[in-house]
């Protein structure tokens, strides 16, 4: 059985901007301080690297972790609102289509998500737009930093649930950052590349030497081609 792990944010989900405005504000309630993000790339990072590095950035004093599980709450409560203000909020092309025919093969593949989202905030996103059950396990980025630690969760978790013990060499990385490539490298997983991020071109991520890369999930036959699932 093969085991496909799915970054959200990016890869399945569109939220232009959704998540920043909910960090916002919830950085200004937490806080008092306005969030400063110039400069500063988001895009295939942790959530706890990226509020680390606004906590610097607000000349805030203080453990930066516990200030981050003071911020958590309330970032989650005002997630879901931004999401569901947000008209441009959509999955990325594809996506509901190819999850279908995913579930169609379930006797062939498991499914598990893979994110530097902290878990509630993933939930929050998926849930959405209904692709939470597709996904009953995974891993998150409310502890580690790295992202070959939250592809080593992903797969410790899905083993566990799925009773599954998996082959390194049939579990696929599916991401839209190089960072995504890098974490499923470094487990020795396979890797398939998605340039509908924004940040990262098609060209950026053949560089990074994923196994597979495409221009968007929308082709289901490709992507399950791809994985040997057609």
């Amino acid at each position: 059985m093969k085991l496909l792990i799915f970054d959200i944010d990016g890869t399945l989900t569109h939220l232009d901007g959704s998540t920043h405005r909910a960090f916002a504000r919830a950085f200004k309630e937490s806080f008092d301080r306005e969030l400063i993000t110039e400069g500063l790339k988001l895009h295939g990072r942790t959530d706890p690297i990226i509020f680390k590095e606004c906590h610097a950035r607000a000349g805030l004093n203080g453990d930066w972790l516990e200030a981050y599980e003071k911020f958590k709450p309330v970032y989650i409560h005002y997630l879901p609102e931004a999401i569901s203000q947000n008209p441009r909020a959509r999955t990325k092309p594809g996506v509901p289509e190819l999850l279908a025919a995913l579930h169609d093969r379930r006797d062939r593949c498991a499914l598990a998500l893979g994110t530097g989202n902290g878990e509630a905030g993933a939930r929050a996103k998926i849930s959405f737009f209904n692709l939470d059950d597709y996904f009953p396990v995974g891993g998150f980025g409310d502890t580690h930093e790295e992202r070959y630690l939250i592809m080593q969760d992903a797969m410790r978790e899905a083993e566990q649930y799925y009773q599954t013990e998996f082959d390194l060499q049939s579990v696929w990385i599916i991401g839209d950052t190089p960072f995504d490539i890098e974490g499923g490298q470094a487990i020795g997983a396979k890797t398939l590349a998605v340039a509908t991020g924004g940040a990262y071109s098609y060209d950026d991520l053949v560089a990074a030497q994923p196994d597979v890369v495409m221009h968007d999930l929308s082709d289901t036959t490709a992507v399950l081609r791809a994985l040997d699932l057609e």
